[in-house]
């Protein structure tokens, strides 16, 4: 993690008025947050970038260019919000992921957000990966001590990590093409619905589950009378994504989306998430993981991977559906944490 400590004595901010405002500045959504010392959250304010009919995703400057326009309203809102506290710090996603290299333009919008607040305020400003705020939005733990695992499934990652608490330790599972928001993303815009378009998908799937019998095999993979989708290619605590993804796109073209297919692809991807979980979990003998990001958010496979590993010695779980999209509350709890520690 990246840090830039200002000289500034804040210990008189520990007496609970204190707070910390963040941003986080994604492909998908323009976030600003104000969490207390304890974590509480005092405001929480997002927008999503708008995206043409038709397209999966914007350019980096495109998205940027919406950063810039969407903060300095947002920012006006949670300092309303949070008019009864004192500033101490200021945070932001600085890049995707904690890892040499990893970057991306559209985290610049938060960051020089972040900078000015913090030299005008002088205030400490910390900055931290999207990745870390995602985990730490969502992280509660059974047993705090001990190592654990994270599947961070958002719009492009999708990896099951060893966490050392909110730290991403080690990559031991995950996709190695596309991740599972893209392929749930591009079949939404190839049946015709907007861009993002995870959340309409799993109301369709939620509803159909509803209409359509699926059954499990002795394997546990999903039938359904159809089967007209071949399972997700997968290696252990790894899946390739691309082979699915292509074929679902020329059911589309020939016959067109209906909700079996809808359907049959959220058990597919059900599918492949209980075995390469449980594939993680015997490879680095844990029995926790926390579920985080954008596709977490899923009630569909919420509720089913529940089911699934409810009969098994390992943990699943997931942080609230609010808590798991793209915001700046992970991210504000992170430099909250860092000032309690005095680091």
């Amino acid at each position: 993690m990246d840090k830039n400590l200002n000289k500034r004595n804040v210990n008189g901010g520990l007496s609970g008025t204190g707070a910390v405002i963040a941003f986080d500045t994604s492909n998908y959504t323009t976030s600003v947050a104000v969490v207390d010392l304890n974590g509480n959250v005092i405001s929480d304010r997002r927008k999503l970038l708008d995206v043409k009919t038709g397209e999966r995703g914007l350019r980096q400057s495109e998205a940027l260019f919406q950063h810039i326009v969407n903060l300095p309203e947002l920012t006006r809102e949670a300092m309303r919000d949070a008019e009864n506290m004192e500033i101490l710090a200021v945070a932001s996603s600085s890049r995707p992921r904690p890892v040499e290299g990893s970057y991306m333009p559209v985290f610049r919008g938060g960051m020089l957000s972040a900078s000015e607040i913090a030299a005008v305020m002088r205030i400490p400003s910390f900055h931290f990966s999207h990745q870390e705020g995602h985990i730490a939005a969502v992280r509660e733990l059974r047993n705090p001590g001990e190592m654990s695992l994270t599947f961070h499934m958002s719009g492009g990652t999708g990896e099951i990590l060893l966490t050392d608490g909110n730290t991403p330790v080690e990559i031991v599972g995950g996709t190695r093409d596309l991740s599972f928001g893209q392929l749930i993303d591009r079949t939404g815009v190839a049946a015709g619905y907007a861009f993002p378009a995870g959340a309409r998908l799993d109301r369709i799937a939620v509803e159909s589950s509803r209409r359509f019998k699926v059954k499990m095999s002795r394997t546990g993979k999903s039938i359904m009378e159809t089967n007209r989708l071949k399972n997700i290619h997968i290696e252990g605590s790894y899946a390739d994504i691309s082979g699915i993804e292509t074929q679902i796109s020329r059911i589309i073209r020939e016959s067109g989306a209906d909700e079996e297919l809808v359907l049959e692809l959220f058990c597919r991807i059900s599918d492949a998430l209980f075995f390469m979980i449980t594939d993680a979990m015997k490879k680095t003998g844990t029995q926790d993981i926390v579920m985080a990001g954008g596709v977490s958010a899923s009630a569909f496979l919420r509720e089913n991977l529940t089911a699934r590993f409810a009969d098994t010695p390992y943990y699943i779980s997931f942080g609230a559906p609010e808590m798991s999209t793209d915001n700046a509350v992970g991210v504000a709890k992170l430099a909250a944490a860092e000032i309690l520690t005095g680091k």
